[in-house]
């Protein structure tokens, strides 16, 4: 299915089809995480405007689909805050699109559920904060919320509606990640882990490269032990293959002149994001390109939103290191950590080289025999001649 998926996405960004979109209904949420970057107080969203009726959701989402639309994902905020929710989401399967949505859980009853089996999305992607009420209590505010998503997983499974777990790790509550996990795994579902935060530059422009975080170290080893808890030992082998190697920092080549580096995502491609005040940008995280859609034709905004991606280079130190094909930094890292498109993203830089490290001691623990052959001194240095041949398109730089 994900060779299909993967097809599909490739197609329509070539064809210019924006497959997928993000609909942000709004940034309020009644969680109070302390790394979110988008959350607003209902008070400053009347200040700055209000929210967009669900008759002007379902006018966007139309021309989505008008355009090739097929994936919808739906997100906040907390989107069942937004009053109209199921209206949106109603409109959007009668016009033969397939959503999902990012949600909390807390607010997901008994009665929520079934109305969701009727209403089947793809998928409810519920962002798990911990596994006790004191990491929710310490993370998100709200001890009870804990409990209120144990029974919306419990909810959610009695009424067939699928359910993916998302999981945001910080100091808070990075010590119940294999809790976290064996969570999931009793839900028979999915669970994604992220070790990284990105600043939340968005909620608030003062904190470039700053978030209530893990620090690079404690992130990159966070990464390997939730690949190592999840991961089948010939997917890990794989990583820490692919991770030895990651050259050092104190050993990586001089910086050289080049064009810059373009989008290497989807984001205006093949996915836009529709921000909750009425923007079209080509990233929620950083819109390198946005515009206000106002009275204007979403498709001709769409086009010229494709095209000036179609520019966008960014010239950090990443377009010319050898280990970006590793940490995968885009322009909104760059730019939340840096405050600007140019610099040189330092807290990933130390990530990658902890998680390197990382994947090479739990390998050699746990799996001593294929780590020995991975990590022999001629495989090594082999595979990193390979890396610092000069290529100009080695580390996804674009010549066009």
């Amino acid at each position: 299915m994900s060779d299909i998926r993967d097809r599909l996405w490739e197609k329509a960004g070539r064809m210019g089809v924006p497959i997928i979109g993000v609909f942000e209904l709004l940034p309020t949420c009644n969680l109070a995480c302390k790394m979110c970057y988008v959350r607003k107080s209902w008070d400053e969203v009347q200040q700055m405007g209000g929210l967009l009726d669900k008759h002007r959701w379902m006018e966007l989402a139309k021309e989505c689909c008008d355009l090739g639309m097929l994936y919808p994902l739906i997100t906040g905020g907390e989107p069942f805050l937004y009053p109209d929710l199921r209206e949106v989401m109603t409109g959007m399967l009668n016009m033969g699109m397939q959503f999902s949505l990012n949600s909390n859980g807390t607010l997901i009853d008994r009665e929520t559920a079934a109305w969701l089996n009727k209403h089947l999305p793809v998928r409810i992607n519920i962002t798990l904060y911990g596994a006790s009420e004191e990491s929710y209590q310490a993370l998100c505010g709200n001890g009870d919320a804990y409990r209120r998503v144990c029974n919306a997983v419990q909810w959610l499974r009695e009424y067939h509606v699928p359910i993916k777990f998302n999981t945001s790790l910080t100091p808070y509550n990075v010590g119940d990640l294999k809790k976290m996990m064996e969570f999931a795994k009793k839900a028979e579902a999915p669970i994604q882990v992220a070790s990284y935060m990105f600043p939340p530059v968005r909620r608030d422009a003062s904190q470039i490269g700053q978030n209530d975080r893990l620090t690079p170290e404690e992130a990159g080893f966070a990464r390997v032990k939730a690949d190592y808890l999840q991961a089948e030992p010939d997917w890990f082998l794989g990583q820490a293959r692919r991770f030895s190697r990651f050259v050092p920092l104190d050993k990586l080549p001089p910086e050289k002149p080049n064009g810059g580096m373009r989008m290497q995502c989807r984001a205006g491609y093949s996915s836009l994001w529709i921000d909750w005040q009425g923007n079209i940008s080509n990233c929620g995280m950083y819109g390198s390109v946005t515009r206000p859609i106002g009275e204007h034709q979403l498709a001709e905004l769409w086009n010229d939103l494709r095209s000036e991606t179609k520019t966008v280079r960014y010239q950090a130190r990443c377009t010319t290191c050898p280990n970006q094909w590793l940490c995968h930094s885009c322009i909104a890292m760059v730019y939340s950590e840096c405050g600007d498109d140019g610099g040189t993203p330092e807290y990933l830089c130390k990530m990658g080289e902890a998680s390197s490290r990382y994947y090479r001691e739990f390998a050699e623990k746990y799996y001593p025999k294929e780590a020995a052959e991975i990590f022999s001194k001629e495989a090594i240095s082999a595979d990193r001649e390979e890396i610092l041949q000069p290529n100009g398109n080695s580390c996804g730089i674009d010549d066009f």
